[in-house]
Protein backbone atom coordinates (compact mmCIF):
# COMPACT_ATOMS: atom_id res chain seq x y z
CA UNK A 1 0.00 0.00 0.00
CA UNK A 2 1.54 3.82 -0.54
CA UNK A 3 1.16 6.69 1.26
CA UNK A 4 2.08 10.34 1.54
CA UNK A 5 4.58 11.15 4.60
CA UNK A 6 6.24 14.38 5.12
CA UNK A 7 9.66 15.11 6.38
CA UNK A 8 11.32 17.81 7.39
CA UNK A 9 14.33 18.76 6.44
CA UNK A 10 15.21 21.65 7.94
CA UNK A 11 13.47 25.10 9.36
CA UNK A 12 12.24 26.14 6.30
CA UNK A 13 11.99 23.19 3.94
CA UNK A 14 9.27 20.58 3.85
CA UNK A 15 9.33 17.57 0.77
CA UNK A 16 6.65 15.73 0.36
CA UNK A 17 7.41 11.59 -0.64
CA UNK A 18 5.30 8.65 -2.23
CA UNK A 19 6.59 6.17 0.02
CA UNK A 20 5.80 2.15 -0.79
CA UNK A 21 6.56 -0.57 1.35
CA UNK A 22 10.47 -0.44 -0.23
CA UNK A 23 10.74 2.58 -2.12
CA UNK A 24 10.64 6.36 -2.02
CA UNK A 25 9.48 7.98 -4.72
CA UNK A 26 10.40 11.39 -5.92
CA UNK A 27 8.69 12.02 -9.05
CA UNK A 28 9.89 14.44 -12.27
CA UNK A 29 10.34 18.34 -11.80
CA UNK A 30 10.70 17.70 -8.34
CA UNK A 31 13.51 19.42 -6.37
CA UNK A 32 14.66 18.43 -3.17
CA UNK A 33 17.01 20.35 -0.32
CA UNK A 34 18.45 18.73 2.06
CA UNK A 35 19.93 21.50 4.31
CA UNK A 36 23.22 21.51 5.74
CA UNK A 37 22.87 20.52 9.55
CA UNK A 38 19.60 18.48 8.78
CA UNK A 39 19.55 14.61 7.35
CA UNK A 40 17.79 11.96 5.57
CA UNK A 41 17.56 8.83 7.01
CA UNK A 42 16.00 6.48 4.49
CA UNK A 43 16.26 3.10 6.72
CA UNK A 44 15.90 0.00 4.22
CA UNK A 45 14.40 2.48 1.70
CA UNK A 46 15.27 3.05 -1.74
CA UNK A 47 15.75 6.86 -3.18
CA UNK A 48 13.88 6.69 -6.43
CA UNK A 49 14.75 9.86 -8.38
CA UNK A 50 12.09 9.48 -11.35
CA UNK A 51 12.79 10.89 -15.07
CA UNK A 52 10.37 10.90 -17.78
CA UNK A 53 9.99 13.19 -21.40
CA UNK A 54 9.06 16.15 -19.44
CA UNK A 55 11.82 16.12 -17.13
CA UNK A 56 13.82 15.01 -13.70
CA UNK A 57 14.02 14.45 -10.03
CA UNK A 58 16.38 16.80 -8.69
CA UNK A 59 18.23 16.28 -5.26
CA UNK A 60 21.28 18.66 -3.83
CA UNK A 61 21.90 17.56 0.02
CA UNK A 62 23.81 19.72 2.06
CA UNK A 63 22.93 17.48 5.09
CA UNK A 64 23.42 14.20 5.12
CA UNK A 65 21.39 10.92 3.37
CA UNK A 66 21.35 7.76 5.63
CA UNK A 67 20.99 4.60 3.95
CA UNK A 68 21.39 2.84 7.24
CA UNK A 69 19.07 -0.59 6.76
CA UNK A 70 20.97 -1.22 3.04
CA UNK A 71 18.96 1.25 0.58
CA UNK A 72 20.20 2.73 -1.97
CA UNK A 73 19.83 5.82 -4.45
CA UNK A 74 17.98 4.60 -7.95
CA UNK A 75 18.69 7.41 -10.34
CA UNK A 76 16.53 7.54 -13.40
CA UNK A 77 17.97 8.86 -17.00
CA UNK A 78 15.16 9.36 -19.52
CA UNK A 79 16.59 8.44 -23.17
CA UNK A 80 14.88 8.18 -26.75
CA UNK A 81 15.23 5.21 -28.90
CA UNK A 82 17.88 5.21 -31.77
CA UNK A 83 19.73 8.23 -31.21
CA UNK A 84 23.26 8.77 -29.53
CA UNK A 85 22.93 10.77 -26.02
CA UNK A 86 26.04 11.77 -24.22
CA UNK A 87 26.16 10.37 -20.19
CA UNK A 88 27.37 10.43 -16.82
CA UNK A 89 26.61 8.69 -13.59
CA UNK A 90 25.18 10.34 -10.96
CA UNK A 91 26.15 7.30 -7.90
CA UNK A 92 29.75 6.20 -7.21
CA UNK A 93 29.56 2.67 -8.18
CA UNK A 94 27.82 2.02 -11.52
CA UNK A 95 29.41 -0.58 -13.86
CA UNK A 96 28.57 -0.41 -17.63
CA UNK A 97 26.71 -3.94 -17.71
CA UNK A 98 23.67 -1.74 -16.50
CA UNK A 99 23.49 -0.95 -20.03
CA UNK A 100 23.63 -4.91 -21.31
CA UNK A 101 23.03 -5.00 -24.90
CA UNK A 102 23.24 -1.32 -25.61
CA UNK A 103 26.18 0.27 -27.30
CA UNK A 104 28.83 2.06 -24.74
CA UNK A 105 31.39 4.28 -26.21
CA UNK A 106 34.43 6.32 -24.34
CA UNK A 107 36.08 9.22 -26.23
CA UNK A 108 39.86 9.61 -25.88
CA UNK A 109 41.38 12.87 -26.38
CA UNK A 110 44.90 11.62 -27.67
CA UNK A 111 43.24 10.05 -30.34
CA UNK A 112 40.14 12.12 -30.59
CA UNK A 113 38.16 8.82 -31.30
CA UNK A 114 35.44 6.36 -29.71
CA UNK A 115 35.82 2.99 -28.69
CA UNK A 116 33.38 0.64 -27.76
CA UNK A 117 33.48 -0.64 -24.15
CA UNK A 118 33.14 -4.48 -23.81
CA UNK A 119 33.38 -5.62 -20.09
CA UNK A 120 30.13 -5.32 -18.18
CA UNK A 121 32.32 -4.75 -15.18
CA UNK A 122 33.93 -1.65 -16.67
CA UNK A 123 33.25 1.12 -13.93
CA UNK A 124 31.60 4.13 -15.11
CA UNK A 125 34.07 6.85 -13.24
CA UNK A 126 32.39 9.68 -11.51
CA UNK A 127 33.04 12.58 -13.66
CA UNK A 128 33.39 10.96 -16.70
CA UNK A 129 30.99 11.11 -19.70
CA UNK A 130 29.78 8.23 -22.07
CA UNK A 131 27.92 7.90 -25.30
CA UNK A 132 25.16 5.49 -25.55
CA UNK A 133 23.43 4.09 -28.06
CA UNK A 134 19.59 2.10 -26.86
CA UNK A 135 18.87 -0.83 -28.95
CA UNK A 136 15.57 -0.36 -27.49
CA UNK A 137 12.26 0.62 -30.23
CA UNK A 138 10.69 3.29 -28.02
CA UNK A 139 12.02 5.47 -25.68
CA UNK A 140 13.88 3.70 -22.19
CA UNK A 141 14.52 4.65 -18.81
CA UNK A 142 18.04 3.50 -17.60
CA UNK A 143 18.58 3.06 -14.01
CA UNK A 144 21.35 4.00 -11.93
CA UNK A 145 21.54 2.24 -8.83
CA UNK A 146 23.91 3.45 -5.82
CA UNK A 147 25.08 6.31 -3.36
CA UNK A 148 24.40 9.60 -5.20
CA UNK A 149 27.58 11.67 -5.61
CA UNK A 150 27.88 14.58 -3.29
CA UNK A 151 30.68 17.01 -2.12
CA UNK A 152 34.47 17.80 -4.03
CA UNK A 153 35.08 16.07 -6.90
CA UNK A 154 37.39 16.21 -9.88
CA UNK A 155 38.83 14.71 -12.82
CA UNK A 156 41.67 15.75 -14.92
CA UNK A 157 41.61 16.89 -18.35
CA UNK A 158 44.73 16.95 -21.70
CA UNK A 159 45.53 18.72 -24.78
CA UNK A 160 47.29 15.65 -26.57
CA UNK A 161 45.33 15.87 -29.91
CA UNK A 162 42.93 18.68 -30.04
CA UNK A 163 41.83 18.81 -26.65
CA UNK A 164 38.60 17.41 -26.73
CA UNK A 165 37.62 16.17 -23.20
CA UNK A 166 34.52 14.31 -22.13
CA UNK A 167 33.27 14.88 -18.88
CA UNK A 168 30.22 14.13 -16.71
CA UNK A 169 28.02 15.73 -14.40
CA UNK A 170 28.62 13.68 -11.26
CA UNK A 171 25.12 14.69 -9.16
CA UNK A 172 21.66 13.93 -9.21
CA UNK A 173 20.97 17.54 -9.79
CA UNK A 174 22.04 19.78 -12.63
CA UNK A 175 24.92 22.05 -12.59
CA UNK A 176 25.40 25.71 -12.83
CA UNK A 177 28.22 26.31 -14.94
CA UNK A 178 28.68 29.86 -14.10
CA UNK A 179 29.51 28.65 -10.80
CA UNK A 180 32.23 26.78 -12.10
CA UNK A 181 36.14 27.67 -11.58
CA UNK A 182 37.44 27.71 -15.18
CA UNK A 183 40.76 26.22 -14.85
CA UNK A 184 43.57 28.46 -17.02
CA UNK A 185 43.95 25.16 -19.23
CA UNK A 186 40.75 25.09 -20.15
CA UNK A 187 38.34 26.89 -22.62
CA UNK A 188 35.45 28.60 -20.67
CA UNK A 189 32.80 26.75 -22.55
CA UNK A 190 30.92 23.52 -22.48
CA UNK A 191 29.54 21.59 -25.62
CA UNK A 192 26.18 19.26 -25.26
CA UNK A 193 25.07 16.63 -27.81
CA UNK A 194 21.53 16.80 -28.87
CA UNK A 195 20.21 14.17 -31.05
CA UNK A 196 16.98 15.86 -31.52
CA UNK A 197 18.87 18.47 -34.03
CA UNK A 198 18.94 17.15 -37.88
CA UNK A 199 18.95 13.46 -38.67
CA UNK A 200 22.40 12.77 -36.98
CA UNK A 201 22.46 15.35 -33.91
CA UNK A 202 24.22 18.54 -33.24
CA UNK A 203 26.29 19.83 -30.67
CA UNK A 204 24.78 22.78 -28.97
CA UNK A 205 26.96 25.33 -26.55
CA UNK A 206 27.28 28.05 -23.81
CA UNK A 207 30.08 30.17 -22.59
CA UNK A 208 29.34 32.78 -19.35
CA UNK A 209 28.33 35.99 -21.22
CA UNK A 210 27.38 34.75 -24.53
CA UNK A 211 24.01 35.85 -23.86
CA UNK A 212 21.95 34.97 -27.12
CA UNK A 213 25.27 33.60 -28.94
CA UNK A 214 24.27 30.58 -27.12
CA UNK A 215 22.58 27.80 -28.17
CA UNK A 216 22.00 26.11 -24.34
CA UNK A 217 21.87 27.39 -21.06
CA UNK A 218 24.33 27.52 -18.18
CA UNK A 219 22.40 24.26 -16.60
CA UNK A 220 23.98 20.89 -17.43
CA UNK A 221 21.73 18.65 -16.26
CA UNK A 222 22.21 15.52 -14.58
CA UNK A 223 23.22 12.38 -15.89
CA UNK A 224 25.04 14.79 -18.95
CA UNK A 225 27.51 14.15 -20.40
CA UNK A 226 29.28 17.33 -22.24
CA UNK A 227 32.66 18.07 -23.78
CA UNK A 228 35.16 20.53 -22.76
CA UNK A 229 38.41 21.81 -24.78
CA UNK A 230 41.86 22.04 -23.18
CA UNK A 231 43.47 24.96 -25.27
CA UNK A 232 47.02 25.49 -22.56
CA UNK A 233 48.01 22.01 -21.24
CA UNK A 234 46.66 19.32 -18.88
CA UNK A 235 44.58 20.17 -16.23
CA UNK A 236 42.01 19.25 -13.54
CA UNK A 237 38.78 20.28 -13.39
CA UNK A 238 36.62 20.18 -10.10
CA UNK A 239 33.54 20.68 -8.68
CA UNK A 240 31.91 21.03 -5.39
CA UNK A 241 28.35 20.83 -4.17
CA UNK A 242 28.12 24.84 -4.66
CA UNK A 243 27.84 24.34 -8.48
CA UNK A 244 24.79 21.67 -8.52
CA UNK A 245 21.53 23.57 -9.01
CA UNK A 246 17.99 22.91 -9.14
CA UNK A 247 17.42 23.86 -13.32
CA UNK A 248 13.67 24.76 -13.28
CA UNK A 249 14.70 28.57 -13.45
CA UNK A 250 14.36 30.34 -16.44
CA UNK A 251 17.05 30.92 -18.92
CA UNK A 252 18.03 34.87 -19.06
CA UNK A 253 19.66 36.10 -21.73
CA UNK A 254 22.23 38.71 -21.32
CA UNK A 255 22.06 42.19 -22.63
CA UNK A 256 24.76 42.39 -25.11
CA UNK A 257 26.00 45.41 -27.30
CA UNK A 258 27.87 44.71 -30.70
CA UNK A 259 26.50 41.39 -31.10
CA UNK A 260 25.48 39.77 -34.71
CA UNK A 261 23.87 36.64 -34.65
CA UNK A 262 23.06 34.65 -38.42
CA UNK A 263 21.24 31.76 -38.47
CA UNK A 264 20.97 29.82 -41.03
CA UNK A 265 17.79 27.91 -41.98
CA UNK A 266 16.74 25.07 -44.64
CA UNK A 267 15.38 21.53 -44.38
CA UNK A 268 13.06 23.06 -41.82
CA UNK A 269 16.11 23.58 -39.60
CA UNK A 270 17.79 26.49 -37.95
CA UNK A 271 21.63 26.61 -37.00
CA UNK A 272 23.20 30.06 -35.74
CA UNK A 273 26.55 31.60 -35.21
CA UNK A 274 27.50 34.29 -33.86
CA UNK A 275 30.19 37.90 -34.13
CA UNK A 276 30.47 40.45 -31.59
CA UNK A 277 32.95 42.62 -30.50
CA UNK A 278 34.49 42.81 -26.88
CA UNK A 279 37.72 45.05 -26.08
CA UNK A 280 39.40 42.63 -23.59
CA UNK A 281 39.12 40.37 -26.35
CA UNK A 282 41.84 39.42 -28.95
CA UNK A 283 41.69 38.70 -32.89
CA UNK A 284 43.15 34.99 -32.05
CA UNK A 285 40.97 32.30 -29.57
CA UNK A 286 39.86 33.91 -26.64
CA UNK A 287 39.46 30.79 -23.78
CA UNK A 288 36.91 33.23 -22.31
CA UNK A 289 35.33 35.12 -25.13
CA UNK A 290 35.12 32.29 -28.06
CA UNK A 291 33.47 29.11 -29.37
CA UNK A 292 34.42 26.30 -31.34
CA UNK A 293 31.93 24.74 -33.99
CA UNK A 294 32.14 21.59 -33.57
CA UNK A 295 30.44 20.31 -37.04
CA UNK A 296 27.56 17.70 -37.50
CA UNK A 297 27.70 14.75 -39.43
CA UNK A 298 24.05 15.16 -39.92
CA UNK A 299 23.38 16.00 -43.80
CA UNK A 300 20.17 17.96 -43.26
CA UNK A 301 21.62 20.33 -40.96
CA UNK A 302 22.79 23.89 -42.33
CA UNK A 303 25.40 25.31 -41.21
CA UNK A 304 27.46 28.61 -40.59
CA UNK A 305 30.74 29.42 -39.31
CA UNK A 306 34.00 32.18 -38.66
CA UNK A 307 37.32 30.74 -38.40
CA UNK A 308 39.98 31.47 -36.10
CA UNK A 309 42.88 30.42 -37.97
CA UNK A 310 41.45 27.16 -39.20
CA UNK A 311 39.33 26.26 -36.53
CA UNK A 312 35.26 26.81 -37.23
CA UNK A 313 34.12 29.20 -34.72
CA UNK A 314 30.37 29.30 -33.46
CA UNK A 315 30.79 32.68 -31.06
CA UNK A 316 33.85 34.85 -32.97
CA UNK A 317 34.89 37.59 -30.36
CA UNK A 318 36.57 40.27 -31.82
CA UNK A 319 38.37 43.25 -29.93
CA UNK A 320 36.91 45.80 -32.31
CA UNK A 321 34.90 46.92 -35.40
CA UNK A 322 37.35 49.15 -36.68
CA UNK A 323 40.06 46.78 -36.40
CA UNK A 324 37.39 43.97 -38.32
CA UNK A 325 35.30 45.61 -40.11
CA UNK A 326 35.35 42.73 -43.02
CA UNK A 327 34.74 39.49 -41.43
CA UNK A 328 34.54 36.19 -43.88
CA UNK A 329 32.00 33.64 -43.09
CA UNK A 330 30.71 29.94 -44.58
CA UNK A 331 28.41 28.16 -44.84
CA UNK A 332 28.23 23.91 -45.30
CA UNK A 333 25.57 21.23 -45.54
CA UNK A 334 25.35 18.28 -46.87
CA UNK A 335 22.04 18.35 -48.83
CA UNK A 336 21.93 20.71 -52.68
CA UNK A 337 19.03 23.38 -51.94
CA UNK A 338 18.17 26.71 -50.96
CA UNK A 339 18.73 27.51 -47.70
CA UNK A 340 18.24 31.45 -46.02
CA UNK A 341 20.64 33.23 -43.98
CA UNK A 342 18.81 35.18 -41.12
CA UNK A 343 20.85 38.73 -39.26
CA UNK A 344 19.44 39.33 -35.60
CA UNK A 345 20.53 41.36 -32.70
CA UNK A 346 21.61 44.16 -35.44
CA UNK A 347 19.61 46.42 -32.70
CA UNK A 348 22.60 45.96 -30.18
CA UNK A 349 25.13 48.22 -32.75
CA UNK A 350 25.22 51.57 -33.21
CA UNK A 351 22.53 52.44 -35.48
CA UNK A 352 25.14 54.25 -37.65
CA UNK A 353 27.36 51.30 -38.09
CA UNK A 354 26.29 49.27 -41.50
CA UNK A 355 25.88 45.42 -41.92
CA UNK A 356 26.24 43.68 -45.01
CA UNK A 357 26.77 39.82 -46.34
CA UNK A 358 28.65 39.13 -50.18
CA UNK A 359 27.90 36.01 -51.40
CA UNK A 360 31.93 35.66 -52.71
CA UNK A 361 30.94 33.25 -55.57
CA UNK A 362 28.61 35.64 -57.40
CA UNK A 363 29.97 39.26 -56.11
CA UNK A 364 25.64 39.89 -55.11
CA UNK A 365 25.70 42.53 -51.67
CA UNK A 366 22.96 43.01 -49.47
CA UNK A 367 22.21 45.32 -46.82
CA UNK A 368 21.19 43.50 -43.94
CA UNK A 369 19.65 46.62 -41.92
CA UNK A 370 17.64 47.12 -45.11
CA UNK A 371 16.48 43.39 -45.83
CA UNK A 372 18.15 40.89 -42.85
CA UNK A 373 17.53 37.64 -44.85
CA UNK A 374 19.60 36.60 -47.89
CA UNK A 375 18.65 33.96 -49.70
CA UNK A 376 20.52 31.72 -51.70
CA UNK A 377 21.34 28.43 -53.93
CA UNK A 378 23.76 25.44 -52.51
CA UNK A 379 25.03 22.48 -53.96
CA UNK A 380 26.92 20.11 -51.60
CA UNK A 381 30.98 19.44 -52.04
CA UNK A 382 32.72 22.50 -51.07
CA UNK A 383 31.81 25.70 -48.45
CA UNK A 384 30.42 28.59 -49.81
CA UNK A 385 32.27 31.45 -48.68
CA UNK A 386 30.63 35.21 -47.83
CA UNK A 387 31.74 38.52 -45.82
CA UNK A 388 30.05 40.40 -43.30
CA UNK A 389 30.76 43.76 -43.32
CA UNK A 390 30.32 46.38 -40.67
CA UNK A 391 31.28 49.16 -42.81
CA UNK A 392 29.94 50.32 -45.92
CA UNK A 393 31.37 48.38 -48.65
CA UNK A 394 33.53 50.31 -51.23
CA UNK A 395 32.16 51.86 -54.38
CA UNK A 396 28.64 51.53 -53.03
CA UNK A 397 27.91 55.06 -53.29
CA UNK A 398 27.65 54.74 -56.97
CA UNK A 399 24.11 51.94 -56.88
CA UNK A 400 22.87 54.91 -54.41
CA UNK A 401 22.27 56.72 -57.44
CA UNK A 402 20.55 53.95 -59.16
CA UNK A 403 16.48 54.94 -59.18
CA UNK A 404 14.48 51.70 -59.43
CA UNK A 405 10.66 51.92 -58.90
CA UNK A 406 7.60 50.26 -60.17
CA UNK A 407 5.40 51.47 -63.55
CA UNK A 408 2.04 50.85 -64.88
CA UNK A 409 4.31 47.76 -67.18
CA UNK A 410 6.03 46.88 -64.40
CA UNK A 411 9.47 48.07 -63.53
CA UNK A 412 11.74 50.78 -64.21
CA UNK A 413 16.03 50.72 -63.42
CA UNK A 414 17.64 53.92 -64.51
CA UNK A 415 21.16 54.40 -63.75
CA UNK A 416 22.77 57.66 -63.22
CA UNK A 417 23.75 59.95 -65.93
CA UNK A 418 27.70 59.29 -65.59
CA UNK A 419 27.34 55.94 -66.76
CA UNK A 420 26.98 57.06 -70.22
CA UNK A 421 30.68 58.07 -70.19
CA UNK A 422 31.60 54.63 -69.06
CA UNK A 423 32.70 52.21 -71.36
CA UNK A 424 32.99 49.07 -69.70
CA UNK A 425 29.47 49.68 -67.59
CA UNK A 426 27.32 46.25 -67.66
CA UNK A 427 24.42 45.39 -65.23
CA UNK A 428 22.64 42.72 -63.97
CA UNK A 429 18.59 43.31 -62.73
CA UNK A 430 17.10 40.00 -60.60
CA UNK A 431 13.85 40.03 -59.34
CA UNK A 432 13.20 37.97 -56.12
CA UNK A 433 9.68 37.02 -54.72
CA UNK A 434 9.38 37.25 -50.57
CA UNK A 435 9.89 33.39 -50.77
CA UNK A 436 13.64 33.94 -51.98
CA UNK A 437 12.94 32.72 -55.07
CA UNK A 438 14.29 34.46 -58.39
CA UNK A 439 11.53 35.29 -61.16
CA UNK A 440 13.81 37.68 -63.32
CA UNK A 441 16.96 38.39 -64.65
CA UNK A 442 18.29 40.86 -66.99
CA UNK A 443 22.06 41.76 -68.44
CA UNK A 444 21.73 45.33 -69.62
CA UNK A 445 24.16 47.94 -70.93
CA UNK A 446 21.21 50.37 -70.81
CA UNK A 447 21.29 53.25 -68.59
CA UNK A 448 17.43 53.41 -68.85
CA UNK A 449 15.72 50.29 -68.54
CA UNK A 450 12.30 49.45 -68.83
CA UNK A 451 10.74 46.01 -67.68
CA UNK A 452 7.55 44.32 -68.66
CA UNK A 453 6.85 42.37 -65.66
CA UNK A 454 2.77 41.15 -64.28
CA UNK A 455 3.15 41.30 -60.69
CA UNK A 456 -0.27 40.63 -59.67
CA UNK A 457 0.17 43.25 -56.96
CA UNK A 458 2.76 41.58 -54.63
CA UNK A 459 6.11 42.93 -52.91
CA UNK A 460 9.24 42.09 -54.55
CA UNK A 461 13.33 42.25 -53.88
CA UNK A 462 14.86 44.35 -56.45
CA UNK A 463 18.97 42.98 -57.18
CA UNK A 464 20.76 45.60 -59.05
CA UNK A 465 24.43 44.14 -59.68
CA UNK A 466 27.06 46.15 -61.63
CA UNK A 467 31.15 44.98 -61.28
CA UNK A 468 31.26 44.73 -57.41
CA UNK A 469 28.81 47.14 -56.26
CA UNK A 470 24.69 46.17 -55.41
CA UNK A 471 21.73 48.56 -54.83
CA UNK A 472 18.54 46.86 -53.03
CA UNK A 473 15.00 47.35 -52.81
CA UNK A 474 11.70 46.55 -52.25
CA UNK A 475 8.88 47.23 -54.78
CA UNK A 476 5.19 46.82 -54.98
CA UNK A 477 4.38 45.69 -58.99
CA UNK A 478 0.68 45.21 -59.95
Amino acid sequence: MKYKITLLLSAFVFVYFIVSAQETVVNPNTNITIAAGASLDLSNYNLVLKSDATGDASLIDFGTISYSGGGEAKVERYLTEGQWHLISSPVSNALAGMFLSDYLQNHSENSNGWTDIGADNSPLNVMNGYALWSIDASPTTEVFSGITNSGLLNRSFSQNNEGWNIMGNPYPSAIDWDAVTIPAELNGAIWLFDPSIGANGDYVYYINGGGVANTTSQYIPSGQGFFVRATGGAGTLTFDNDVRAHSSQAFYKDAQTDLLVLKATGNNLTTQTAIRFNPEASALSDRLFDVFRIISDSPDLPMLFTKVGTQPMAINTLPSIEENEIVPMWFRAGTTGKYTITATEMQSFDSETPIYIEEIQSGFIQNMRENPQFTFDYTTGSDKSFLIYFAKPENSNRMEEVKIYSTINGLQVNFPVSEFVNPDFEAQILLFDLTGRKVFELQTTEINNEISFKGNNNIYMVSVISGSDVANTKVFIK
